[in-house]
């Protein structure tokens, strides 16, 4: 019985964020301030003209984990029409490759050993998907009608973060922006990072680096390419075992 209600969870999921792969309806809901503040944002970082034109994007990151004695890096593909997405993280100690779509469900590989995972998994990659930072600069320049945003009081005193929720109402994710209307904070239901000062990568500007909420680990951005083409459907595929 789980398994069935994980299944129809996770159906009725994939119909939710199949609708960030374009612009629809009459654009983005919620308050307009916080809308354009959002807006505000993805001029920050480079530009609507150019996010709303990224299909998929490919960033690498170095990651300092407190508690290990390897730095790893990481190599992640997101296909920006879609949830899905790839990663690889490798140290001289450690190998790691995950993968996740619609298509192909969620898999791993961790030094050499396969292991498929579970449709609960799958579902919440799929619900957390769309509040990618990223992908949330896309569907703003894109004035994108899955999300609605409004403002709420931030986690950082006297602050206030713009808060994204999906087309049932619940909220997904959310940023603080700074001063300069760059992103400072970013979490979704499960993560919050802290950015530092923004850099250029080609034609976006993104943070530096940041730190995990509970400061266990940090990550150095080493580059960050954006594309107009979506991932092949391949990349998502499980390897031969």
């Amino acid at each position: 019985m789980k398994s069935v209600v994980l299944t129809v969870i996770f159906l009725l999921s994939i119909l939710n964020v199949t609708a960030i792969a374009s612009a629809q309806g009459d654009g983005l809901r919620g308050d307009p301030e916080a809308i354009a503040e959002a807006k505000a944002m993805v001029q920050a970082m480079g530009g609507e003209k150019i996010w709303s034109q990224v299909a998929s994007v490919r960033f690498v990151h170095d990651w300092h984990p407190y508690n290990r004695p390897d730095i790893y890096r990481e190599i992640e593909i997101l296909d920006m029409t879609g949830v899905r997405s790839w990663v690889e993280m490798k140290s001289e100690i450690y190998h790691y490759v995950r993968a996740y779509s619609p298509e192909h469900g969620y898999w791993s590989m961790t030094n050499g050993e396969f292991s498929k995972g579970s449709d609960e998994s799958l579902q919440n990659a799929i619900s957390r998907g769309p509040f990618s930072l990223y992908r949330m600069a896309r569907g703003v320049a894109r004035n994108d009608s899955y999300y609605e945003i409004t403002f709420s009081d931030g986690d950082i005193p006297g602050s206030k973060q713009l808060q994204f929720s999906g087309p049932d109402g619940e909220p997904g994710g959310y940023v603080i922006l700074n001063a300069r209307k760059e992103p400072l904070v970013w979490a979704t239901n499960q993560y919050r990072y802290t950015f530092g000062p923004m850099k250029q990568f080609g034609s976006v500007r993104l943070p530096n680096w940041a730190v995990y909420d509970n400061g266990g680990t940090l990550y150095e951005m080493v580059s960050f390419t954006a594309s107009h083409e979506p991932p092949e459907l391949s990349l998502f595929a499980e390897p031969e075992h």
